[in-house]
């Protein structure tokens, strides 16, 4: 009994002040984490970035609450805590692929650069981005697919946001023959797009002559769409000149290959 007493006058208050720290400490972190939480969503930061915001921000508070209670209970934390800082530095080297994405995401997140719903392009892929996350932004393609993609790869790249504007120019090249007409083929490309539906009149298209290349000479054909319109346009303007070249007789030259034959005299 006298060893209990001794125990509990030694250690009692000790363990009480510990778990008074414990108590308190993670009713604090809770409160603190909700209080930042909603901080952040006052300031309209994406759902996503609140909530990993406000794990990391309950992490850390547990873990210095944790600390407290053991330098309360006497135990030293200062060797503690170095191991913890080089256990910390190794993760972070064998993760450090994961974690340079995990840096990217917060940026994205933050800076916005793109939204969901928003078509862009990145790393050679265009797509309509379905999801935002940490780690990765998930687009899906025109043809079905779905590319997913580390933070670090889109944050690290060019990229091409085509719905920004609500309009948007939908540039083309006509290669004519050097025979050809270039007044009659501009012609017939300015009634073209002038006729297209979904062609805006301001500001108006551009009909004009590119550069004169190795085997054609080039027309530049720049239209103004709505941005939903932008890909269906090029298509059906594409196929619409197309038929209409061939109407007047106007031919889009292609790769090809001219053979001389040498033949040698015989001897005598």
């Amino acid at each position: 009994m006298e060893v209990i007493q001794g125990w509990l006058t030694l250690y009692g208050l000790k363990v009480a002040g510990a778990l008074a720290i414990l108590v308190l400490g993670l009713w604090a972190a809770k409160f603190m984490t909700k209080a930042i939480q909603k901080a952040m969503k006052k300031g309209n930061m994406d759902q996503t970035l609140v909530s990993f915001g406000g794990k990391l921000t309950k992490f850390f508070l547990i873990v210095i609450v944790i600390m407290a209670a053991l330098n309360q209970l006497g135990f030293e934390t200062t060797s503690l805590i170095a191991v913890l800082g080089a256990a910390s530095l190794a993760v972070g080297l064998a993760l450090q692929s994961n974690l340079s994405s995990l840096a990217a995401g917060i940026m994205i997140l933050i800076f916005r650069p793109f939204n969901l719903g928003q078509v862009i392009e990145t790393n050679g892929m265009v797509g309509t981005v379905e999801s935002i996350g940490i780690m990765q932004t998930i687009l899906k393609c025109a043809d079905g697919r779905t590319v997913i993609l580390p933070n670090t790869k889109v944050f690290g790249d060019r990229l091409i946001n085509y719905s920004v504007r609500d309009v948007m120019r939908a540039d083309l090249v006509v290669g004519i023959g050097y025979d050809d007409d270039i007044e009659k083929a501009k012609e017939v490309l300015n009634r073209l797009v002038e006729g297209y539906e979904r062609a805006k009149k301001d500001p108006p298209p551009q009909v004009f002559v590119l550069e004169l290349a190795d085997s054609s000479v080039n027309l530049a054909v720049r239209v103004h769409v709505d941005k939903d319109d932008y890909w269906k346009a090029k298509w059906d303007l594409s196929e619409m000149i197309k038929l209409e070249f061939d109407k007047q007789g106007i031919g889009i030259p292609f790769p090809q290959m001219d053979v001389h034959m040498k033949k040698e005299e015989q001897a005598a």
